[in-house]
């Protein structure tokens, strides 16, 4: 019995320590894999902690961060301080545009000279697919002279551009403060919570967002899309 025994131990003697050296290259492999792991787990973590301060970090600068976006939209309006926009003109080619202007001024009845304009042009549209006439931006000499020209196209109640003795079918011409993109969108926007919201008054002054309920009750601004919460329906009759 022990010379077979031995017999069949040598014979697979060879098979055997193949079989002990992959199961070794085995365990070796799965510790290798194992470190691998516990490293990309570590990894992992530091990156997560990193990410979640970055956060914190991002978190408490918020307030810093919308504060000075605040600050340049501010400075960027005040440097429309003396601009006004003119919305759905007609346009043609080779217009002159400071001839229009002074057409328009001496509708309103307002005295003014050439001098008054510092620039003016058309504004290309945001999109090719718009048909409406590009606006014309002018830039006064001062503020007071722009102001003078709003106010005078009000008291004129509005503008036709027939009586500009512009052809084709009459259409009405917008005279407004030369606002910022988000002036605009955040002024349509208070615009049409006020309509609903059953105010009668929204207008802008000195690039400002004002809302009324009524001739009766005092003015407040919108300056920020948060402020729209002040626009709900009836909060005037409160």
């Amino acid at each position: 019995m022990s010379t077979m025994m031995e017999k069949w131990f040598g014979k697979h003697d060879a098979t055997l320590s193949r079989l002990l050296k992959e199961f070794e290259e085995v365990k070796t492999s799965v510790r290798f894999l194992s470190d691998k792991y516990d490293n990309l787990e570590k990894n992992t973590i530091d990156v997560r902690n990193r990410v979640q301060a970055f956060e914190k970090k991002m978190e408490s600068n918020e307030p810093r961060i919308a504060d000075l976006e605040a600050k340049l939209e501010s400075m960027e309006q005040r440097a429309r301080n003396c601009n006004l926009e003119i919305s759905n003109l007609p346009e043609k080619r080779g217009e002159n545009l400071i001839s229009i202007i002074e057409n328009i001024a001496q509708v309103i009845k307002l005295p003014m000279s050439t001098r008054d304009i510092v620039n003016i042009h058309r504004v290309p549209q945001s999109s090719p697919n718009i048909t409406r006439p590009k606006n014309i931006v002018v830039k006064f000499a001062s503020q007071i002279t722009r102001d003078n020209f709003i106010s005078a196209t009000r008291l004129n109640k509005g503008l036709e551009s027939e009586q500009l003795n512009i052809q084709g079918p009459s259409r009405k011409i917008y005279i407004n403060e030369h606002l910022t993109l988000n002036s605009k969108k955040l002024f349509r926007k208070a615009r049409d919570l006020a309509r609903e919201a059953g105010f009668k008054f929204a207008w802008i002054k000195h690039g400002v967002i004002l809302v009324r309920a009524d001739v009766t009750t005092p003015a407040f601004a919108i300056r920020t899309e948060k402020d729209l919460s002040k626009l709900k329906p009836n909060s005037h009759l409160h």
